[in-house]
């Protein structure tokens, strides 16, 4: 789907946007913000995938109790202390959401069960003019939820996952390392 083509108001009829403002309960559950404890593997019990994300880099063990909007201000506000290699955190994160599904099988039942496009926009009025941004390095999170999805339903939408097949830019350690969702 391109940029031209997410319509807020056609989520959940078009696409689903992960997004923690999204219009489906689907989108705002797999979005990183949402307060859905797990238990990542190596690092142990987080609140967020968001805390999670945040603490890979800051190490603050605040970032463990925190998710939302919390969660991204507390760990933009604090220095990078360890910078992981792209692969390597995006490994770490793949298993912190499959944990998070893990831990809520309705979440997972919901992704395996659901077709439309997965998307990740941000939507904001400007006064009178929406204003509709993707961020361009995350793709890969999406893929893995359409990687998960595509296993149980070889029906559903999987344009990331192909997308992903062809050679993507390289994101500099920090922005690959910026909050999502």
């Amino acid at each position: 789907m391109s940029k031209k083509n997410l319509i807020p108001d056609e989520d959940g009829v078009t696409h689903i946007n992960i997004y923690s403002n999204g219009k489906t309960w689907l989108g705002r559950e797999l979005s990183n913000f949402a307060h859905r404890p797990f238990n990542h593997k190596e690092h142990g019990l987080f609140a967020s995938v968001e805390g999670y994300w945040y603490w890979l880099g800051r190490q603050d063990e605040k970032l463990r109790h925190l998710y939302g909007y919390k969660a991204k201000q507390l760990g933009q506000s604090l220095p990078l202390v360890k910078q992981l290699h792209p692969e390597r955190f995006q490994k770490l994160i793949c298993e912190a959401l499959d944990a998070k599904l893990e831990r809520h099988p309705d979440i997972f039942k919901a992704l395996i069960e659901s077709t439309l496009p997965i998307e990740h926009y941000y939507a904001k009025f400007y006064g009178t003019t929406l204003k509709i941004s993707e961020p361009p390095s995350n793709k890969w999170v999406l893929a893995h939820f359409e990687k998960i999805r595509q296993t149980y339903n070889p029906e559903a939408d999987v344009q990331h996952l192909t997308a992903l097949t062809k050679k993507e830019p390289k994101v500099k350690h920090e922005e690959q390392q910026l909050g999502l969702f």
